[in-house]
């Protein structure tokens, strides 16, 4: 099994049975804490004619802050519906079969 098929295997499984939902959350909330903060970086910026470029760099960390807030929130939203597509007998021997082959 390749690296990537693992990874995706395991964090559905993580999800499943660990605290992963939990941790998600959480870091939709420290994501959306740290947007907030950024904005006001961006807007005091502007306000007390910071030079534009720290404005800008601090406008683009921003925007990639909301964009996985929004994507973290989509999927914890999706997971319910998706982990009933999901096999998990298969997902649990393809994890221990890739064990016992390394």
């Amino acid at each position: 099994m390749d690296k990537l098929s693992k990874d995706l295997l395991s964090r559905w499984q993580f999800l499943e049975s660990g605290d992963g939902l939990k941790r998600a959350g959480s870091m939709a909330r420290v994501l959306w804490i740290a947007g907030l903060l950024l904005c006001i970086v961006v807007v005091f910026g502007i306000c007390y004619g910071l030079h534009p470029a720290v404005v800008a760099i601090a406008a683009v960390a921003m925007g990639w802050v909301i964009a996985e807030r929004n994507a973290v929130r989509a999927r914890l939203s999706q997971w319910p519906i998706l982990r009933q597509y999901i096999d998990w007998k298969r997902v649990q021997d393809d994890l221990t079969n890739d064990k016992e082959k390394a």
